[in-house]
């Protein structure tokens, strides 16, 4: 199958052609051997290949280096490549086009934003600049599809073709082959090993490339005064966006209606996807007569289902709400004002978003990392993110500060809100330092120097925005949900069979009902079931371990039944207490009344609910994460790190707690 590859600057709107192209006939992996997203589509008899955005062929980050190789290999090859240029930043995309043009490389140009260029009052000449460049060019609207036609008639009528090249200066007197061989045996260098004057040469040729790309420019494009007027009006909104105190305020304030509506718009559908799931489970109950086979649905594969489908609304609102910031240029000014603090932590401006979104949950934090250029700082933020609060710990936090801080005082601040905000303020320090400890101890490559261009203000391609929402979204329940629905069944099986016989179950039962004390005599049969099923003996088998941190088998099976979702914990303590409902006053009336079997105490007590709480502060505790952590890094190394990681990390902290406070 005939292939071309689309090329371009960020921002440029490559990705809009791409989806234009292609539609529903994409394809989403990695590059093999490194994380790279590689998106792939097909347009009739032709693959499109959409590259990861470059600045230039002198690449520093992994994704510019990807698309630098492939364009390395068309230079061999002679593939086509469709050249994607922002319209209102036309001189600063043709730099790289010159590069490109350099490897002799057939090519044709698709110049983006028309609507900016008519709305600028900007005139541009594409005869004149086909002239110039010895391509064919096509002046289109990513936004409407103006255009479109004539790329593809491009692409179907194989037009594109070897453009004029922009010689160096030292390569000036070469001819052909000779010089695009030594042309490529500079891009293939490693430029840690360039000499002062290699170095120089570059400058030199960069400056040179400079006055030929401006004389092109200022043949083909005429201006109008309205144009400056536009950038002096978009100098004016940054100095207030940007202002070091009131940017930083409306940053604040953006970030709290982008996370409030990650929580507020998602718990409808997140609620009707709870709903469906539980008429699943009892249409399950009452049409599925044989016994096992109605546990393995309802109590197995629809709880499954239902861990991957769950995050389905917060993953697509919050990508569709940075899609609308990256599409009006804003994302680029949030990166620049957090910049200057997250410095300090090995990071840079980009890691904001990602952070900040893994209150809400690390899962789609962890896939925005994409955005972030610099190998090093991904993996920092990769593995240091699900430390920050997530929402699914909110259910322990409240229910065990419930246990442990009985409502006290009037007004708005208590104790119990003190005390969450406290673990908040926690899990954002454990963060900053586990990257800054990473970003100095990692093995990884980093970039010289951060980069960033502010993109002009512009109406949102809600095309492109919607669709990347939706192709994000597939993404993740594809992939990371093959990995959560068969764990799930796991566990499942773990908790619902016994290597003991129904017999030793009915005799266990009758004991504690008719022998034991009064809190044994309250238990029901699924309670004893529970406890020796092979969930149960892992529970026992780990108490010697759990000792020390104050918890016995039973908060050992909460534990590991957690790891499937933290919020778990709670409905495994309900189904462990006996408790039918998941209410959390009943929850916290019966943990409150529970008691060590060998002291008398409870069991709840504050040294044990705080050890708990310090627990979920810092472990993994969600395999979700672990499987999201794998796909984007590539390896299953860096998840089970990060997990044993954590795991050490909440062990010390939580017998820290529980010794002191004990």
């Amino acid at each position: 199958m005939r292939q071309i590859a689309l090329v371009g600057k960020p921002n440029s709107g490559k990705s809009s052609l791409f989806n234009l192209l292609t539609g529903l006939n994409q394809k989403v992996g990695n590059y093999h051997g490194v994380t790279v997203e590689k998106k792939s589509g097909q347009f009739k008899k032709t693959m499109i290949i959409d590259l990861p955005g470059l600045k230039s062929l002198w690449a520093d980050n992994l994704d510019e280096k990807i698309s630098v190789q492939q364009i390395l290999n068309y230079g061999k090859s002679k593939d086509p490549i469709l050249f994607v240029a922002n319209g209102s930043q036309l001189e600063d995309s043709l730099m790289l086009f010159s590069e490109i043009a350099d490897l002799q490389i057939p090519l044709a140009v698709v110049i983006n934003f028309k609507d900016e260029l008519k709305r600028s009052q900007l005139l541009l000449d594409i005869d004149k600049l086909k002239l110039q460049l010895g391509c064919e060019v096509v002046l289109m609207n990513g936004k409407t599809g103006e255009g479109l036609e004539e790329v593809r008639q491009i692409i179907g009528n194989d037009q594109a073709k070897l453009p004029h090249t922009f010689r160096r200066s030292q390569y000036e007197k070469i001819e052909g082959d000779q010089f695009e061989n030594q042309y490529l045996q500079m891009l293939e260098a490693d430029r840690k090993n360039f000499t002062h004057d290699q170095f120089e040469a570059l400058d030199q040729d960069f400056s040179q490339r400079q006055v030929l790309i401006s004389k092109i420019i200022n043949d083909v494009l005429s201006e109008n005064p309205k144009r400056l007027d536009l950038m002096i009006n978009s100098k004016k909104w940054d100095r207030v966006l940007l202002h070091p105190i009131w940017g930083l305020l409306i940053f604040l304030g953006v970030m709290l209606v982008v996370f409030q509506s990650v929580f507020s718009l998602s718990s409808y559908p997140m609620d009707l996807i709870d709903s469906l799931f539980a008429w699943a489970t009892e249409m399950t109950h009452r049409h599925v007569k044989l016994g096992w086979f109605s546990d393995l649905i309802s109590e197995g594969i629809i709880p499954g289902l239902g861990g991957v489908l769950i995050f389905i609304p917060q993953i697509a609102i919050l990508f569709l709400l940075l899609g609308i910031l990256e599409n009006t240029g804003y994302l680029s000014r949030i990166s620049y004002i957090s910049d200057n603090f997250l410095q300090r932590f090995g990071l840079s401006g980009k890691s904001v978003i990602p952070l900040m979104s893994s209150w809400a949950c690390a899962i789609p934090a962890i896939m925005s990392t994409r955005m972030i250029d610099d190998r090093r700082e991904r993996m920092a933020v990769i593995l240091a993110s699900p430390l920050m609060t997530c929402s699914a710990r909110l259910p322990v936090y409240t229910i065990l500060i419930a246990v442990t801080f009985p409502e006290r005082g009037s007004g708005f601040f208590n104790l119990q809100g003190v005390t969450l905000l406290a673990l908040y303020l926690i899990g954002v320090i454990a963060t900053l330092v586990v990257a800054w400890f990473i970003s100095r101890t990692s093995t990884e490559e980093k970039s010289t120097i951060w980069t960033l261009e502010l993109p002009l203000y512009r109406v949102p391609n809600w095309r492109n925005v919607f669709f990347n929402a939706w192709t994000k979204t597939k993404s993740f329940v594809v992939e990371a949900g093959k990995i959560i629905f068969f764990i799930s069944i796991l566990l499942w099986l773990l908790a619902s069979f016994s290597p003991k016989d129904q017999q030793f179950i009915d005799a266990r039962f009758k004991e504690y009902t008719e022998e034991g004390n009064e809190f044994q005599k309250s238990i029901k049969r699924e309670s004893v079931a529970l406890e020796y099923s092979y969930a149960g003996y892992l529970g026992k088998v780990i108490e010697p371990v759990i000792k020390p941190l104050g918890y016995d088998w039973k908060i050992g099976i909460a534990l590991i039944t957690s790891f499937a979702a933290r919020e778990v914990f709670v409905g495994t303590l309900s189904t462990i207490y006996s408790i039918g409902s998941e209410e959390d006053a009943s929850i916290v009336q019966r943990l409150r009344k529970e008691k060590i079997y060998e002291t008398g105490e409870p069991r709840y007590n504050l040294a044990t609910s705080f050890s708990l709480l310090l627990f979920y502060v810092f472990a993994m505790q969600c395999m979700s994460t672990m499987a999201i952590v794998r796909k984007e890094t590539g390896q299953w190394k860096y998840a089970i790190y990060q997990f044993i990681f954590m795991l050490v990390l909440a062990y010390l902290f939580a017998f820290g707690a529980y010794q002191i406070l004990s």
